[in-house]
């Protein structure tokens, strides 16, 4: 395939296709791209996805909310919160590419290199995804099963953005177990790293729902 003629590079561009978007395509194909594309793209294993709904206003609300809320609870000296600028290292022997709508890293950040200056990042301790029609059931099928291959990886949330609910999956004594709790109720409290709580009340504090 020929990223160049094949896969829209503009926003503009991009936006003339559906909500989702697989072009099968090389490694070195998916970086060229990833050089000059002016959207979020991921890459799985011999494919280009890209997901192109409309980045809701109650989506970007919530993004900000729990950057906001994880900021307050996690130590300015021991983590750092990020959102979905931040390319993350799935280890495998196949080539992925993601980005989480926020990532948390303990400590020092450990980059494997891509090419040039292009580098994932292979130790957050947290990941969140804000959830939406057009990528549920990616974010909670094989990007869900890729993130727990992280060894650093302690705790994934997933954010509603049609209701208020939220799912937490935390790893459990270090092994490939994970305990899932699921929050629903406005004085629920969300635990985080063990470092603090928040609660669904105060996420979803500037959310009005429609309906």
């Amino acid at each position: 395939m020929t990223v160049d003629t094949k896969m829209p590079v503009t926003i503009e561009e991009r936006l003339e296709y559906g909500d989702e978007m697989r072009l099968p395509a090389s490694w070195d194909e998916f970086l060229d791209l990833l050089e000059t594309c002016e959207y979020r793209v991921e890459y799985d294993d011999g494919e280009i996805i890209s997901f192109m709904g409309y980045a809701s206003e109650l989506h970007e609300i919530l993004v900000a909310e729990i950057i906001r809320l994880l900021g307050n609870i996690l130590s300015p000296n021991e983590y750092r919160v990020s959102g979905s600028n931040l390319a993350l290292h799935i280890p495998g022997f196949s080539k992925k590419y993601y980005n989480a709508d926020c990532a948390v890293v303990k400590g020092p950040s450990e980059k494997v290199a891509l090419r040039g200056n292009m580098t994932a990042v292979a130790n957050p301790v947290l990941l969140v995804e804000v959830l939406s029609f057009s990528t549920r059931g990616h974010d909670l099928g094989r990007k869900l099963r890729d993130y727990r291959k992280i060894p650093s990886l302690q705790q994934i949330l997933f954010i509603e953005s049609s209701e208020m609910y939220l799912v937490s999956h935390t790893r459990h004594n270090g092994g490939d177990e994970w305990l899932l709790k699921d929050f629903s109720s406005e004085k629920d409290s969300v635990p985080v790293l063990g470092e603090g709580t928040f609660t669904l009340g105060e996420l979803y504090r500037k959310v009005e729902f429609e309906g």
